[in-house]
């Protein structure tokens, strides 16, 4: 498993003040999004889903894709994982390829419906409700994935986006990664993917840069559960994203580095405390390792690269 406004002036009708555009644009999408509720029953079997993932299959039809997209979302919800990962978030995934057939306007309601997802139980640590948050956070990836290869996301959409994936890297409580019958739950990893390619846009700016960073390093610090399934080499992967950009502000990163290590402990050692130690320490690790491997060869990376080189050794001692 592994994803500008544009404004015009309304006319006025004598004697009547007109409604904002935005305000108009909101209420409209809000219409769409009650109108295509995630709830809605599933109307297809897992023989249809596995037929639209044929190499061969036709796409939906415009008309055909706003009640499959209602369908698939509510699908993510799902504790089945071959319902929720193995068809919907697949079929997903590859309606909303760079060939895909999404339109802006149903990838708008497709933005609402998930950001909404990303609150629904939140504050919940063992129940079925995190599928639907950590799915809807891996399927926004999918969106902003999209919006890098082909803009469409507005600069207050991507805003908006941003502080509702910060929001949620510090409210969920829900850190599972693998279990069993349901499959992943991943919700560390699925929201560093999303801030993977957040981190690449060009509507990121520089206060964004430390808040990303900033978020990444509290949630390990306050995460004290171990995290053994990979999250440490995703979030890594983000941090990554924001280290090969031009604009890269080294001074932040060089602040994370020590935020983002493990700091010793003068108390007995407590399971959350190993656990926090641990998660930290991988991270750090992990970005070292991360950066050593890639060949691209940019003045943004040949800073990082020194910077982590100098940091890890004096903390491995």
């Amino acid at each position: 498993m592994n994803p500008d406004s544009r404004h015009r002036t309304e006319p006025r009708s004598s004697g009547m003040h007109p409604l904002p555009l935005r305000l108009v644009s909101g209420c409209l999408l809000a219409l769409a999004v009650a109108a295509q509720d995630p709830k809605s029953p599933a109307t297809h079997d897992a023989a249809f889903w596995r037929r639209c993932l044929a190499r061969e299959a036709v796409p939906p039809t415009a008309a055909e894709v706003p009640a499959l997209l209602v369908e698939l979302t509510a699908m993510l919800a799902s504790p089945d994982p071959e319902v929720r990962d193995d068809l919907a978030f697949s079929v997903l995934a590859k309606w909303l390829g760079r060939n895909g057939c999404v339109p802006v306007e149903q990838r708008r309601i497709l933005l609402a419906n998930w950001q909404a997802g990303l609150r629904v139980g939140i504050g919940d640590t063992s129940a079925d409700s995190v599928f639907r948050r950590s799915f809807s956070a891996l399927c926004l990836s999918l969106l902003v994935a999209h919006h890098n290869q082909d803009a469409w996301l507005t600069r207050s959409e991507f805003d908006a986006l941003f502080d509702a994936i910060l929001a949620y890297l510090r409210d969920e409580r829900d850190v599972r990664g693998f279990v069993l019958p349901q499959g992943w739950c991943h919700s560390v990893a699925h929201t560093a993917d999303v801030l993977k390619f957040l981190l690449r846009s060009e509507h990121l700016g520089p206060a964004q840069q430390k808040a990303a960073l900033a978020a990444i390093a509290a949630k390990l610090a306050t995460t004290t559960e171990p995290l053994v399934h990979g999250e440490d080499d995703r979030l890594a992967r983000a941090v990554l994203s924001l280290l090969a950009r031009p604009d890269c502000d080294a001074e932040a990163v060089a602040a994370f580095l020590p935020e983002a290590w493990p700091r010793p402990g003068r108390e007995a050692p407590t399971l959350a405390a190993l656990a926090q130690q641990h998660n930290r320490r991988n991270l750090v690790l992990s970005l070292s390792a991360l950066l050593q491997a890639d060949p691209r060869q940019s003045p943004s990376l040949a800073t990082a690269r020194a910077a982590v080189a100098a940091f890890v050794p004096t903390r491995l001692r």
